[in-house]
């Protein structure tokens, strides 16, 4: 039977705007101890935002972490302003990366991205009946924040997939979801 390590200490040992890096001590099920580097990091979402039945829109952006561009749906960590309301997340990243408004907004489903290392989860939204917001009512993309947005079509996406060209777990997930509902 799989059983709980036990904490013994705890020490933070990095504190930034997004994530903290956490050493734990801990205790093992066989009296051994061993070390633990945790990595918290804020909640987030993702957005499935469907054009039509047959389309989503995807953002291509440069990524630091991996240092090249990468095919993602659009996705953004939660704040002080909607930290209890995920949803309030998906409608500002809607208008500051997509620039649309979404008539219905439905939440799929939520899922820990890298429980090796990190608490961070993220929660997976639809958006439908999509609007284009009126220039003077967009809200500013992030520092540095440049993308192209991309309207793919299942066929399309469905392609990347199978050669491997999808390498973003979010997009993964939404890609998966959207073939479930499609049967």
């Amino acid at each position: 039977m799989a059983e709980r390590e036990q904490v013994r200490d705890a020490q933070t040992v990095y504190e930034g705007p997004i994530f903290s890096v956490e050493k734990q001590a801990v205790t093992l099920f066989n009296g051994k101890t061993s070390q633990r580097d945790i990595v918290h990091h804020v909640p987030a979402i993702a957005v499935m935002a469907f054009p039509d039945e047959d389309h989503m829109l995807l953002e291509k952006q440069y990524r630091a972490t991996i240092g090249d561009f990468i095919l993602e749906i659009p996705a953004g960590k939660l704040d002080a302003r909607d930290f209890n309301e995920p949803e309030h997340a998906v409608i500002r990243e809607l208008n500051e990366e997509l620039r649309v408004s979404a008539g219905h907004i439905q939440r799929v489903t939520g899922f820990y991205e890298t429980v090796g290392f990190s608490d961070a989860y993220m929660h997976l939204y639809i958006a439908r009946d999509l609007q284009p917001i009126p220039v003077a009512n967009q809200l500013p993309r992030d520092l540095g924040e440049s993308l192209d947005i991309e309207s793919v079509s299942f066929d399309a996406l469905k392609r990347l997939f199978e050669a491997g060209e999808i390498n973003d777990q979010k997009t993964l997930t939404a890609f998966l979801y959207w073939s479930y509902l499609r049967g």
